[in-house]
């Protein structure tokens, strides 16, 4: 099959160029004012060094941004990090298509992720900002100014838990329910704002049913019908694991635990695997020190309905019942359809798996490779080329220029009223497939990423 090229800031006006050539470097000169926030403190705590590599950090991107505003060729990376070779390897790959690999050359995936990993190298080689997530505040902003939908939703998410539905009917409406709290949620995502404030205002409760209309395809039926059969399965006693591969800190990621909390009341599951970024990933994107914010503010909480569901998801975490993975295949800038060959053992892990649900943009981005997809004749299962380790889910607000699996109907609307709608963040999809390929792993000896870590988001240490 000839696969459709993929979305590149080189198709001047689309929003990849846009994205290119407006929005990356507004977010660069944020983290460099983030970054000159932090003088002062760094001069008083390394009266030597602090300044120093402070400036050293900030001129490397100031050059990454004037390289990337010129259209200059993509650099190598000069970092020890793990994962660097792999990230050169793909460079090289590129270089040998012939065209220089460039900003506005290159496909969007790949340089929007470079990006990003070009800061965590800028940051990397500083002893002293080593371990600065520069989008932190912004996150924790974002999750302060969502205070009132929180109360809402765990108020809420309490009053059902404590008294779980008996009737079919309403466990099918209460998943529905923080199904779409999950999927809305995915609207609150820092790097297509650029950093502004992006939180969650509204009643997030109201907007359940009533946006009913803009989710534009809608496999939840069936979905369903496959969570009960795993309910089918908790009930004889077996082990049911359900995987949430994260998207956006703040109100979302709480969302993605309530949901969480609502599969095992349901009885749909026994343990839920979450995973996240281990480098500081797309602005708002989920990593270790964001779950910590989120768990402790519950159990600093005065609500006391926040602070006993804070004390029973850290009793989970400890129990194992909720875990915590983060893996370096997930800030590399590969589609998920190479993980087979790149991250052979995440994939296998995977695999075991009873559900996959990927929450948000870049990872239905990585799902269907960023490319230019017929939008009404592609299904979902044939976009993902063969990435089929367990049934999947896809819970995405729609904010690039790529989707599969839409009716004509719909897509000759949409083209007719709104010229944005792909990208505008007010449409969304659920999409699910149940297919699964037989688990075939490559050579284990082929070049991938060394350290698969599990982590307690309470404890300090990280657990190997």
């Amino acid at each position: 099959m000839e696969l459709p090229e993929r979305l590149s800031a080189r198709f001047e006006g689309s929003f990849a160029y846009k994205t290119v050539k407006d929005r990356l470097p507004t977010i660069l000169v944020s983290v460099i004012d983030t970054l000159h926030k932090e003088k002062e403190k760094l001069a008083e705590k390394y009266p030597v060094q602090g300044t120093t590599q402070l400036k050293e950090v900030v001129s490397r991107l100031s050059k990454l941004r004037y390289e990337m505003m010129t259209n200059k060729p993509l650099n190598y990376l000069d970092d020890e990090l793990p994962d660097a070779s792999i990230w050169n390897d793909y460079l090289c790959q590129l270089s040998k298509s012939g065209d220089t690999p460039s900003w506005f050359r290159s496909h969007w995936l790949y340089v929007e992720c470079l990006m990003y990993r070009q800061i965590v190298s800028s940051l990397k080689q500083s002893q002293i900002l080593a371990d600065f997530d520069p989008f932190f505040e912004s996150k924790k902003k974002s999750y302060l100014t969502s205070l009132e939908a929180i109360h809402t939703v765990i108020g809420y998410l309490t009053s059902k838990t404590s008294s779980p539905p008996t009737d079919v009917l309403d466990r099918k409406m209460l998943l529905r329910e923080f199904l779409e709290l999950s999927l809305w949620g995915n609207r609150c995502d820092l790097s297509i704002s650029a950093g502004r404030d992006n939180s969650q205002t509204a009643n997030p409760l109201k907007q359940v049913g009533q946006l009913d209309e803009l989710i534009l395809a809608d496999d939840f039926n069936n979905l369903w019908d496959y969570l009960r059969s795993l309910r089918a399965k908790t009930k004889t006693g077996a082990k049911v694991r359900i995987d949430i591969i994260l998207d956006n800190a703040g109100f979302e990621l709480l969302s993605d635990l309530c949901l969480a909390e609502i599969l095992l009341t349901l009885g749909c599951a026994t343990e839920i695997v979450f995973h996240m970024k281990a480098y500081p990933w797309f602005v708002s994107d989920t990593t270790e020190e964001d779950v910590q914010f989120c768990v402790s503010q519950l159990l600093q909480s005065e609500l006391l309905a926040e602070k006993t569901l804070g004390s029973c998801w850290a009793n989970r975490i400890n129990e194992g019942v909720f875990v915590f993975k983060k893996d370096l295949f997930w800030t590399l800038p590969h589609d998920f359809a190479a993980m087979r060959s790149v991250r052979p053992k995440l994939y296998s892990s995977l695999a075991r798996s009873n559900l996959l649900i990927f929450k948000g943009d870049l990872n239905y981005r990585k799902l269907v490779g960023d490319r230019q997809w017929p939008r009404q004749a592609t299904s979902f299962c044939e976009s993902l080329l063969q990435f089929n380790p367990a049934p999947l889910l896809s819970l995405r607000t729609l904010k690039c220029d790529v989707c599969v699996g839409l009716s004509a109907a719909t897509v000759a609307k949409l083209d007719k009223e709104n010229k944005d709608w792909m990208t505008n963040g007010q449409y969304a999809v659920i999409q699910y497939t149940q297919t699964v390929l037989p688990l075939e792993l490559p050579d284990p000896t082929v070049t991938g990423v060394k350290g698969s870590v599990v982590i307690n988001p309470l404890a300090t240490a990280v657990i190997d």
